[in-house]
């Protein structure tokens, strides 16, 4: 006798069937809108440098606080990913992309250029860059 409690699978050749469930969909909204994010700040940093600086180089230095990190801690971030709660880690990640936007943020307003010298400026830029929370 066989059991009936099995879940019972459909199969269909629908190729956009994971988009139609709602929690996929939101995922995937939200992952892209966090990406695209990511991507127009390092750009906006980018321009921002050079427009402090007016030195390619600078630009450069934005480019290497991205690459030193993927490089030098692929190895240990993997290990770490693998043995803690993949939620937690990935709440941390946004948290401190978040806190790391707030930070330019700040160094973008008025107040902050009147108080502080445009080369302090781009050092608190390359310190939140190179800090190790982005």
């Amino acid at each position: 006798m066989t059991s009936t409690n099995a879940p019972e699978v459909q199969i269909t050749n629908d190729p956009f069937a994971a988009v139609r469930i709602p929690e996929y969909r939101n995922l995937m909204i939200g992952r892209f809108t966090f990406v695209a994010a990511m991507r127009m700040i390092t750009t906006v940093v980018g321009w921002w440098i050079y427009q402090i600086t007016k030195d390619p180089l600078a630009i450069g230095l934005i480019g290497l606080s991205e690459v030193i990190p993927a490089l030098s801690l692929a190895l240990y971030s993997g290990h770490r990913v693998d043995t803690n709660d993949k939620r937690k880690l990935i709440l941390q990640g946004i948290i401190g992309y978040f806190v790391a936007a707030l930070a330019l943020f700040t160094l973008s307003t008025e107040r902050t250029q009147e108080f502080l010298h445009t080369n302090h400026i781009a050092w608190f830029i390359y310190g939140v860059f190179f800090s190790p929370e982005c």
